[in-house]
């Protein structure tokens, strides 16, 4: 952590490997609306979204934080399927005050180069801009994925009012590529197998999960039945 060697997205190389080490053996498969992933090593832990933790004030909320319903979404700031899913995420939340959105990171970092990076400059973006920054930064990523990089994160995080050398501290703090690894494990052992992968808390408790890049209809619909189960 001493050492200041910095990879090309400005995380030092350590934090990468680490992320690396955490994630195991991720590889990209079938699937027409999802990466889908290999957790090699890691336990599978129950499906159906068994292991998950409930929301709580540590989590990125988006919409009411009282809402019925919470949708919770694991994902990944260079994957194409997470940008497609973004807007239909955001619509529900806009449309509905019984729904809230979480966002939990799942970076898939041996085939996305910049998606531990960008995790982690979400990730500080929070912490030194609070919640609003957080999401501004996720909607402007995921609306043009080629911007993800050392000096967009500076950019966004100057934009946000944060001190840059604070942002560079953070970006440099093994705690939140813990925090990002943490979310990686609750994924994969809540039966993630790709991204986007989200687990829908019904009105009455159930979990209820879907994977992949659904169409607003299907999410919507999805959405309704958990309302009134």
């Amino acid at each position: 952590m001493k050492h200041r060697n910095v990879s090309t997205y400005g995380i030092p190389l350590a934090i990468v490997v680490a992320g690396l080490f955490i994630a195991g053996a991720i590889v990209a498969g079938g699937g027409g609306n999802n990466t889908t992933v290999s957790a090699g090593g890691h336990p599978q832990g129950n499906q159906g979204g068994a292991n998950l933790r409930l929301p709580d004030d540590t989590d990125h909320v988006r919409g009411n934080p009282d809402a019925q319903v919470a949708i919770v979404e694991f994902s990944d700031l260079e994957c194409p399927f997470c940008a497609r899913l973004h807007p239909t995420l955001k619509r529900i939340i806009e449309e509905d005050a019984n729904v809230k959105w979480v966002y939990r990171h799942f970076p898939l970092t041996t085939i996305h180069s910049r998606a531990l990076s960008a995790a982690v400059a979400a990730e500080c973006i929070a912490r030194l801009g609070g919640n609003d920054a957080f999401w501004s930064f996720t909607d402007a990523g995921f609306a043009d994925q080629n911007l993800l990089g050392d000096q967009w994160y500076r950019t966004m995080a100057s934009s946000f009012g944060i001190d840059l050398q604070a942002f560079a501290s953070c970006t440099s703090d093994r705690s939140v590529v813990a925090d990002i690894q943490a979310d990686l494990r609750e994924a994969t052992a809540t039966g993630g197998r790709g991204t986007p992968y989200a687990i829908i808390i019904t009105a009455s408790g159930r979990l209820e999960p879907f994977s992949g890049a659904l169409p607003y209809e299907q999410v919507r619909g999805l959405v309704d039945q958990a309302l009134v189960n």
